[in-house]
């Protein structure tokens, strides 16, 4: 049988238990926005510093009129690149409030949205949004924020938000529906290679995604399975396997950074770096790879010194992807942490 009929199997036999056992929840939005136009404002309340959010409107995406939560936050200084951050699932775009600021003090300014069923957004079940779907939506989220059409744009994900972002990388025709050319593939612990019972008993839960239980979320894992939508977790399980099975395209340097394969309960890690060292490059894509030692799969709010290399790894490759200059040299990165007390400063290579 093969990795994808044995997960399904799982899926099937689970399911059912986790949907008795977890409730759902809604949050509503606003009213609609003129299709095609994000008005943004600040937002104060939020974790992520200088967060600007605003509302889109898709009235022909995933069946049915519905508003998407968008986010920007904008560089500080000269602007030099551009990311659209995809988010995973059970996440929502304001879940990587550390990621963000240091990508903005670095002079990047940050896209993301929250997905159907994720955050604020009111988009109906993510059951019925396709891979196109999703694909589409990222592709208007890049046009109704951008600013510059010469700035250098980097498409970028977490787990699933990172297999969604691979999955556009490989088709010519998903690249196409971007208003400009993708610089750089930035992948943190994609999914594609997925567990069938995410965090270990198909619950998402913040304790198995980090060692650090005070990191700054907005909130708390939700939907809290994927097998809650049981279309989408299917479509998850085909989508990882025909990722795993094809490489990047040539042109577009990619980052893929990966946690410790014996701490993350939610991809098989060690596949993807299979994947990343060997397929992945088979069409001529310069591909980097970095996993982190002892790190869970929240990779970029994991403890010190996890989280802080994870993200100054990423914040490098952006800024050398966009200036066109060779990505991260193949050594262990050693990044001197800012976000510690200056008593306890030290230099860390838990990536390499």
């Amino acid at each position: 049988m093969t990795r994808l009929g044995r997960a399904l199997g799982v899926l099937l036999a689970v399911a059912s238990v986790v949907a008795l056992a977890v409730p759902v929840v809604a949050e509503a939005g606003p009213t609609s926005a003129p299709a095609g136009v994000v008005t943004l404002r600040a937002d104060p309340a939020s974790v992520v510093p200088r967060l600007e959010t605003g509302w889109l409107s898709v009235p022909d995406l995933g069946s049915g009129a519905h508003r998407v939560r968008v986010g920007v936050v904008p560089a500080r200084g000269a602007e030099v690149a551009e990311v659209l951050f995809l988010h995973g699932h059970a996440d929502r775009l304001d879940n990587h409030p550390a990621l963000f600021d240091e990508l903005s003090r670095a002079g990047v300014r940050v896209v993301s949205f929250d997905l159907p069923s994720h955050g604020l957004t009111d988009a109906g079940p993510i059951d019925v949004w396709s891979f196109d779907d999703l694909s589409e939506l990222a592709a208007r989220v890049g046009a109704a924020t951008s600013t510059e059409d010469d700035t250098p744009f980097v498409l970028a994900g977490w787990s699933f938000g990172g297999l969604l972002a691979t999955r556009i990388a490989q088709s010519a025709d998903l690249l196409a529906a971007f208003d400009r050319p993708v610089s750089g593939l930035a992948l943190e612990v994609p999914a594609l290679a997925p567990y069938p019972a995410a965090g270990g008993d198909g619950v998402s839960r913040l304790r198995a995604l980090t060692h650090d239980r005070s990191a700054p979320v907005a909130g708390p894992p939700s939907p809290a399975s994927p097998l809650l939508d049981p279309l989408f977790a299917g479509r998850l399980l085909v989508e990882a396997e025909l990722a795993s099975a094809r490489p990047l395209p040539a042109g577009i340097p990619a980052l893929v950074e990966l946690s410790d394969p014996a701490d993350d309960l939610y991809v098989d890690t060690a596949a993807v770096a299979r994947w990343a060292m060997g397929r992945a490059a088979a069409a001529g894509a310069d591909v980097t790879v970095r996993t982190c030692a002892g790190a869970r799969h929240g990779l970029d709010f994991e403890a010190y010194p996890l989280g802080p290399a994870a993200r100054a790894d990423l914040v490098d490759f952006v800024r050398a992807a966009a200036e066109g200059r060779p990505v991260i040299e193949d050594r262990p990165s050693t990044h001197s942490s800012t976000t510690q007390d200056p008593a306890v400063q030290k230099e860390v290579a838990p990536c390499r």
